[in-house]
């Protein structure tokens, strides 16, 4: 067991860092319960070890009640020096990090704006999290997340289409510091386009597309095509070919999406000459040409 969490422990490592490079790392800010090192140059006096109060302020002399949370330890100084030129002549101040808190870092991996670690605030679900990160890109899978807990031993999938499109607040699992989620790239939908448009083939379409935005890449139709008949064919759970026809024309002319279907991965268009034409023939010509299966 000792040996999986450390190989767990490095792998985690070598990904983020693998996520962040080429970022410039973010400044260190400050927080209830750090300690840090002042030092003001010639005046040991105000030289002095603090430590950040829960309200997020610190007691400097002369200075009174100081906010160092939320501020890196540079602005800290700069400030710290501001207030001290009333006494001394040009101070020269450093804020040193003595002793960094216990702080709850979630790790996001994968479709996400900024993948990398973020530091988490108490009741955080993922919705606040993937905000730090920039959000999910366009081609996340949002279905197929997972929430990796306890050094990889727990596993919990996570539907972020229903949190993130559908706002169920309530599908949105608390993090703990520690948590990975890691948000898979979507699978692209492999259809053909045959018959008559400029440039019959294969294509890669997004999960969603219709048949309009298919004809659209392999070209548009052509000026002889039968946009009333546009057959799909689709394979049935026994691997049998199915045909079903859309009339695209109505879909253009009104908006009909009825006429203008989701297609699935696999599906073949077929985009005849005639209104009418033969199925039956058309299945066998898919069959040799693409390994429909056709009874």
């Amino acid at each position: 067991m000792k040996r999986r969490t450390m190989w767990w422990a490095l792998g985690l490592a070598l990904v983020v860092a693998w996520s962040a490079a080429g970022q410039a790392a973010p400044p260190y800010v400050l927080g209830p319960g750090d300690v840090i090192d002042v030092t003001v140059l010639g005046e040991p006096t105000l030289s002095m070890t603090l430590t950040v109060q829960p309200d997020g302020r610190i007691s400097y002399p002369m200075l009174g009640e100081m906010t160092a949370a939320g501020l890196a330890p540079d602005d800290l100084a700069r400030q710290i020096a501001w207030g001290l030129r009333r006494y001394i002549r040009m101070p020269r101040v450093t804020v040193i990090v003595r002793d960094a808190r216990a702080r709850p870092f979630v790790y996001l991996l994968g479709q996400v704006a900024h993948p990398g670690a973020y530091e988490i605030q108490r009741g955080w679900t993922v919705v606040q999290a993937l905000a730090s990160a920039g959000g999910v890109t366009p081609g996340a899978d949002l279905q197929k997340a997972t929430l990796i807990r306890q050094g990889g031993q727990d596993t919990i999938p996570v539907d972020l289409e229903t949190v993130l499109v559908r706002g169920d607040a309530q599908a949105a699992p608390a993090l703990e510091g520690g948590d990975v989620i890691v948000i898979p790239q979507a699978p692209s939908q492999h259809v053909y386009v045959l018959g008559l448009v400029s440039r019959p083939g294969s294509y890669d379409i997004p999960p969603g597309s219709r048949l309009h935005e298919a004809l659209s890449l392999a070209g548009g139709p052509d000026r002889r095509a039968a946009l009333e008949a546009v057959g799909v064919v689709r394979q049935d759970p026994l691997q049998r070919a199915r045909v079903q026809t859309y009339d695209l024309s109505r879909f253009f002319r009104s908006g009909d999406a009825s006429q203008d279907p989701v297609l699935r991965p696999g599906d073949v268009v077929y985009v005849p000459e005639t209104r009418t034409p033969d199925w039956g023939h058309v299945l066998e010509f898919l069959g040799i040409l693409v390994g429909i299966v056709h009874f």
